[in-house]
């Protein structure tokens, strides 16, 4: 019994056709493997990178401080620092377990009540792909695409990115009255 296919095409079509189609399979399936995931893929903040760097690096990068503070189990550290800034200082908050889990930039301390050293390096505040505190959501959603979750209450605004690439990525923006006040990413395994 003949199939459809044999019926329109000869031997000779249906030898070229088969191999013709897997190519087509095959190229269409590493395209789109290939294909970068969604997401903003933004995890460098004030040259250090999360899921990357280790303690060490990031006291090589902005310097020692004795602003350190272990999460209840001691298996978390956060490197607790300040960054002047034309706009005033800006904290910055480091969570390294073996490498930086997390890192926050903010306007105001993400953790009140503990000493944030300076950074002993001149450097900006601003992320990899160049978001600073200050922007518009329409700059954030210009450069990061629309959010996975958003969410508002009066002049306050979060918006919450998630993304796999090498890992697993989540980033959570905060606004006040339409502007940029706390940038985070973390990680998870």
């Amino acid at each position: 019994m003949q199939s459809r296919l044999e019926k329109r095409c000869g031997d000779r079509e249906l030898f070229w056709a088969v191999p013709a189609l897997a190519g087509l399979i095959v190229f269409g399936f590493t395209t789109w493997a290939g294909a970068a995931p969604v997401g903003p893929s933004d995890w460098e903040l004030a040259t250090v990178i999360a899921g990357k760097d280790t303690g060490s690096e990031v006291e090589k990068k902005l310097g020692r401080t004795a602003c350190l503070m272990p999460n209840a189990t001691g298996d978390t550290i956060s490197y607790l620092y300040n960054i002047a800034g034309q706009k005033g200082p800006y904290y910055l908050r480091l969570d390294v377990n073996g490498h930086v889990d997390a890192m926050t930039v903010s306007q105001d301390p993400p953790i009140a009540g503990v000493c944030y050293a300076p950074v002993h390096v001149s450097l900006s505040a601003k992320t990899g792909k160049g978001i600073e505190l200050g922007a518009t959501i329409d700059e954030v959603v210009k450069l990061y695409g629309e959010p996975t979750e958003r969410f508002a209450v009066g002049p306050m605004a979060r918006y919450r990115y998630v993304a796999m690439y090498h890992q697993s990525f989540e980033w959570d923006l905060v606004f006040r009255n339409g502007r940029l006040v706390e940038w985070t990413v973390a990680t998870y395994e």
